[in-house]
């Protein structure tokens, strides 16, 4: 056995603990199409996971390309199966006696192994892995199929991402190369981001500047730019490749869609603006009692502020009266209520969110808390129709 057999079984803890412990084999396969130059070819890999029989810290993990993926592609059980088979071929090369392999729950693999079922006579593929299941089997003193029933998927799909990485780069001269999958240019795969939230596509640099800046822009989710995925970008993936004004907006944007629409309540303070709950927010000091609904103080920078009014706290002052003051009519919060009567837009009903309307019909949607309602009163719609008598047109 050679030295990276040997180090592999003492860090899997064969010596120490002998060889006829029992250990546990999971397995992850991905046949997965990739842009390699200027084809496009099916690529296979899988993810394997040896352990003790605790799952405990004596582990020890690989990646390998399947063979004949092309043909596998089409038999997602003989995927499986082709990974299963290497995980019991690699652990048998470790000297692993007795061992417990898992398939998934919601697959027929288990099905097929134990001998409760067989496989339709066309799937060929199939027929002919599982004759090799049965021979490696046999190898072991003591080997055991069990169904999966825990949730390691994650490492195992990024082990097995990795395997078709692996088959995916080329070498011009001293550089290596890979092909983003989103805008097709070659790259050094140190250019590349490898998105962690379950899909681990392999993006560039670019293109996740790029995504992360229209989707921002847009008000949507950030999602990883392979074409059709929809796994969520998350906050480290972007770190160190976007710029902190955008990362601050992603972590703002997370924490606005935490809180409710109705419950969000932001500091009138112009340098602190922090965005808070109302129902965690503390109760601000007010001398009437009938002003206590609304007043409120900012658990960032500490202002006292009036939650209806938007502005610092009016005391010994209620909302009405404050509003006919000298103080308000000179505010921010003043002006910018006039510019709002002299544009013509409008505060969404449920809400308050200013909204501007370019073009359409009157009734809209509020982009804030999807509140639909009329442009020109105000009137709440339901059911696709407006509840007011006004012109639907413009």
């Amino acid at each position: 056995m050679d030295n990276e057999l040997e180090l592999a079984r003492q860090k899997l803890g064969l010596v120490s603990l002998g060889e006829s412990s029992t250990y546990r084999l999971y397995s992850k396969s991905l046949v997965s199409e990739e842009f390699i130059k200027d084809d496009t070819k099916l690529v296979g890999g899988s993810g394997l996971s040896l352990c003790d029989s605790n799952d405990n810290s004596k582990k020890l993990e690989t990646n390998k390309a399947l063979r004949n993926h092309r043909v596998l592609a089409a038999h997602p059980e003989a995927t499986e199966l082709a990974a299963i088979i290497q995980g019991m071929s690699w652990a048998l090369k470790l000297g692993v006696k007795s061992i417990q392999f898992f398939c998934d729950d919601d697959s027929i693999i288990l099905d097929y192994i134990t001998g409760k079922a067989a496989p339709p006579n066309e799937s060929i593929v199939v027929a002919k892995l599982l004759k090799q299941v049965a021979p490696l089997q046999a190898r072991f003193t003591s080997c055991q199929a069990l169904p999966l029933r825990t949730d390691i998927n994650s490492s195992l799909i990024k082990l097995a991402r990795d395997a078709i990485a692996s088959q995916t780069t080329w070498r011009e001269g001293d550089n290596e190369y890979e092909t983003c999958p989103a805008c097709y240019a070659h790259v050094s795969p140190r250019h590349k981001l490898e998105v962690g939230s379950g899909c681990f596509h392999r993006i560039c640099f670019t293109c996740i500047r790029d995504c992360v800046s229209s989707q921002l822009a847009r008000g949507d989710t950030l999602l990883c730019p392979y074409p059709g995925c929809e796994k969520e970008l998350v906050l480290e993936d972007c770190r160190g490749i976007v710029e902190d004004d955008a990362l601050n907006l992603i972590i703002h944007r997370k924490k606005e869609k935490a809180i409710p629409v109705l419950d969000r309540v932001y500091c009138p303070k112009p340098c602190c603006n922090f965005l808070m709950s109302d129902r965690d927010l503390p109760l601000g000091f007010s001398i009437d009692p009938r002003q206590k609904s609304v007043a409120r103080t900012c658990v960032e920078c500490g202002l006292c502020f009036c939650k209806k009014c938007h502005v610092p706290w009016h005391y010994k002052k209620t909302c009405d009266e404050f509003k006919k003051s000298q103080s308000y009519l000179t505010s921010d919060a003043a002006l910018f209520e006039s510019l709002v009567k002299t544009e013509g837009w409008m505060k969404c009903p449920q809400c308050t969110t200013v909204v501007q309307k370019n073009g359409g019909c009157q009734r809209i949607s509020c982009r804030h808390c999807n509140h639909k309602f009329c442009y020109a009163c105000g009137a709440a719609c339901t059911r696709k129709k407006m509840s007011c008598n006004c012109s639907p047109q413009d």
